[in-house]
């Protein structure tokens, strides 16, 4: 962190009230748990357990009074709560709108766990998680599910109800928890027509989010891995955003199941994460938009830019040789992974697109200025530590609120000597306008490494992995504007140990 935005974290810190010492056992005239239970970043000995106490989420200080309220938890190994094996108390505080994290460790390895809060007189619901296989253990069989981009006001978070039946071992959501703004359509409403500025604006954001009911459901029975994108927080480290990237900031925290957040008013957040499954599987689950360079560098001709200004030329500027997407400590941390991976299959995961993929509009290419593709120096060091690495690379990644399958062994512009495949997921429920779909879609015939491409359905990845084959199957919404619908496979790939690209099944 920099002086100036450590200077500047600490005048916020220093703003937050000073505590009391909590009330004993408090009297609430009714459940304090309105936004539910989670639990995330597993490992093979522990992971955190999330709640957030609220009797009036979308109100100032979420209606509760403005000190620190004791909190219980309890860890069991059945689901009855009989046999509890872990039990503790904790105070939930104002400064940090009355959230609780406990990070437990020394458990069992690839195990399920239960476990709720009581405060007052009243229980949380029950929650259920897994801890991750051992480091050495030799894992048969991996199930988890990559989605991401959840607008609130595009639709129903359905798709979550489809992902419990999946049973995954968990989810890696890949940013855009929340969204600043409904981008034109209001199915459903925020809690304001405005973007969140103030960190009281962002907590009732994700206290929206919170609420709803697929997604409270979700977290309750399968633990997260997340991911801050650019709809979640201020993307980069531009100047004059400082203070509104803190709050976005906090106010994730408060409502995440995550380690890594430094202290309250902080605008620097440790994400980036290595995990390991045995010796099957190693993801490296990456932080593409807190340590980039700025975005906004291709701005001649913005005129022609399509897209609302995401598709542009690709200028000279882009092809710094410091350019970069993930920053130097990160970029250093990532190459050490992946150079000394033992794993079967290597793995990044990332909020953009990785490999590339080019808009032809009058006779100019344009390039995706959320993506690698505007990051080329960086993504030219990392696909050098890959070809320098052991196991199979596979890529995985979100943002495009559509499906994609590339293969880079069909990209000549692209100097790859190990191939890479990429499957890109849709979104929970944000949509795809045509803005956006329409440059893609009539660009694909001179994009060959694009070998399956849906624009229409939201949805999410179940990939199954195991030690020869990788399946990743698309799962599509019929539609998120009905609190029931349906899901169905729009398509299944195989991915065999040691062979490039993938073999595809479709589904419809």
């Amino acid at each position: 962190m920099n002086r100036r935005n450590f200077i500047l974290s600490s005048l916020l810190a220093a703003t937050l009230p000073i505590q009391a010492t909590p009330i004993h056992r408090p009297k609430f005239p009714k459940s304090p748990f309105t936004l539910g239970v989670a639990s995330g970043d597993p490992t093979p000995e522990g992971f955190v357990l999330w709640t957030r106490l609220a009797l009036e989420p979308l109100e100032k200080g979420g209606g509760m009074p403005p000190e620190p309220v004791p909190v219980t938890w309890e860890l069991a190994l059945d689901s009855g709560m009989k046999d509890v094996i872990r039990k503790n108390s904790t105070s939930a505080i104002p400064g940090l709108a009355h959230s609780v994290h406990v990070d437990i460790a020394g458990l069992k390895s690839d195990r399920e766990y239960w476990y709720r809060f009581r405060s007052g007189d009243y229980f949380s619901r029950t929650g259920k998680t897994k801890t991750l296989p051992a480091e050495t253990s030799d894992s048969k069989k991996i199930r988890f599910v990559t989605t991401s981009c959840q607008n609130y006001t595009h639709g129903y978070f359905v798709a979550y109800d489809h992902i419990i039946a999946d049973q995954p071992d968990f989810i890696m959501h890949l940013g855009d928890y929340i969204y600043d703004t409904s981008f034109g359509e209001d199915f459903r409403k925020h809690d304001r027509d405005e973007s969140p500025e103030s960190l009281e604006h962002f907590r009732q954001r994700h206290a929206l989010y919170k609420r709803e009911i697929h997604l409270q459901n979700a977290h309750a029975r399968i633990p997260f891995f997340s991911m801050i994108d650019n709809h979640d927080a201020v993307e980069d480290l531009t100047e004059g955003n400082m203070a509104k990237r803190a709050a976005a900031y906090q106010a994730w925290y408060e409502h995440m199941p995550v380690r890594g957040y430094p202290f309250a008013g902080a605008n620097q957040f440790d994400l980036h994460r290595n995990i390991k499954l045995g010796n099957l599987l190693q993801i490296n689950f990456l932080d593409t938009r807190q340590f980039r360079s700025k975005r906004d560098v291709c701005n001649t001709g913005i005129g022609s830019s399509l897209g609302f200004g995401n598709y542009r030329e690709r200028c000279q500027d882009l092809f710094e040789e410091n350019r970069t997407i993930l920053g130097k400590d990160q970029t250093d941390w990532l190459v050490n992974k992946l150079r000394s991976s033992q794993s079967i299959w290597n793995v990044l995961a990332s909020p953009g697109p990785f490999l590339p993929f080019r808009i032809r509009n009058k006779n100019k290419e344009l390039g995706y200025i959320g993506a690698w593709d505007a990051y080329p120096e960086n993504r030219k060091e990392i696909i050098r530590a890959i070809n320098q690495s052991e196991g199979h690379p596979l890529i995985l990644s979100g943002d495009m609120h559509s499906f994609w399958a590339l293969d880079s062994s069909f990209d000549k512009s692209l100097d790859v000597g190990t191939p890479l495949t990429e499957f890109v997921s849709s979104s929970i429920s944000a949509n795809w306008p045509e803005p956006l779909s329409k440059p893609v879609t009539v660009s694909l015939k001179s994009n060959n490494q694009v070998k399956f491409y849906n624009g229409e359905k939201r949805g999410y990845f179940l990939h199954e992995v195991h030690k020869d084959t990788w399946q990743a199957t698309a799962k599509a919404i019929v539609s998120t504007k009905k609190r029931n619908s349906e899901s169905f496979a729009l398509a299944k790939f195989i991915v065999s140990r040691g062979e490039s690209g993938f073999r595809t099944t479709k589904e419809i």
